[in-house]
């Protein structure tokens, strides 16, 4: 059975909060932008990672998320900027 972090407690919402079977990412200065599959991230991550660490784990590399003056990576996941995914408890 593979081993699962613990959930963490950085507030806002998680990975269970948001139902959507693909979860995309997305960042305008790079370009980049990727769609992943809900279950796969669960998986991996476990459904308590907030996306706030997640979004930290999927920029690894990112020039941008360790700079001098801070954290200037502009990463983020389009379905947390409509409240309609949430599932709210």
């Amino acid at each position: 059975m593979p081993r699962r972090p613990r959930p963490d407690n950085e507030g806002g919402p998680m990975l269970k909060d948001i139902r959507l079977p693909v979860i995309e990412i997305v960042c305008a200065p790079c370009g980049r932008r990727d769609l992943m599959e809900r279950k796969a991230l669960v998986e991996r991550f476990g459904a308590g990672v907030s996306f706030s660490r997640l979004r930290r784990r999927l920029a690894m590399g990112c020039e941008r998320l360790c700079s001098g003056s801070g954290d200037r990576c502009e990463t983020r996941f389009p379905c947390l900027d409509h409240d309609d995914h949430l599932r709210y408890r």
